[in-house]
């Protein structure tokens, strides 16, 4: 027996608050999945960001044992330590270690108009392949827990160039030739 109230059924009575309770907790759902959405892509953002800064961070050590090769005949590896500012009060820091800057073949400059004198033997400039590797590493804490890592090795083809003996120092290095991986 369905009795008639004001207009309506009596067994209707209430429906609206469960209609609205169900919509509450649909857009309450809602709301929670796009905050784990968005919390998700705040995360995804910040591991990117730390991956590409120890990506540039070992890039850059390449191209600064290049200048130092070219410009200043500095051949040998060095070591870097730098403070991320972003990050000063976690510590965070970046360490790059860049190879020395390794000749790995040595031949005749073809090319080279410096060279037409003669024979190519006796000639002073080459073409030098070098090869040179860096590592970067973004570090955080007093533990210094790494955050991120990026390798890269790339080579250089010099040419004219005149080979000297501070290239060739680390020639029979192992420790040096480790440090290049492709």
């Amino acid at each position: 027996m369905n009795r008639k109230i004001l207009g309506r059924y009596e067994r209707e009575a209430g429906s609206a608050y469960l209609v609205s309770l169900m919509a509450l907790m649909v857009l309450t759902l809602l709301g929670l999945s796009v905050t784990l959405i968005s919390q998700t892509e705040m995360t995804l953002g910040a591991n990117d960001r730390s991956i590409n800064r120890v990506f540039y961070a070992a890039d850059g050590a390449i191209s600064l044992s290049m200048a130092r090769a070219l410009v200043r005949a500095d051949y040998e590896s060095k070591a870097y330590e730098e403070a991320d500012s972003s990050g000063a009060a976690l510590n965070i820091r970046y360490q790059v270690d860049a190879s020395a800057f390794y000749p790995i073949l040595d031949s005749p400059c073809n090319l080279c108009q410096i060279n037409d004198a003669g024979t190519y033997e006796d000639d002073a400039y080459r073409k030098i392949n070098h090869a040179v590797a860096a590592s970067a590493t973004r570090v955080g804490g007093v533990d210094a827990t790494v955050l991120a890592r990026s390798s890269q090795a790339t080579m250089v083809e010099v040419q004219p160039w005149q080979n000297t003996v501070d290239a060739l120092v680390f020639v029979d290095d192992p420790d040096e030739l480790k440090k290049i991986k492709f």
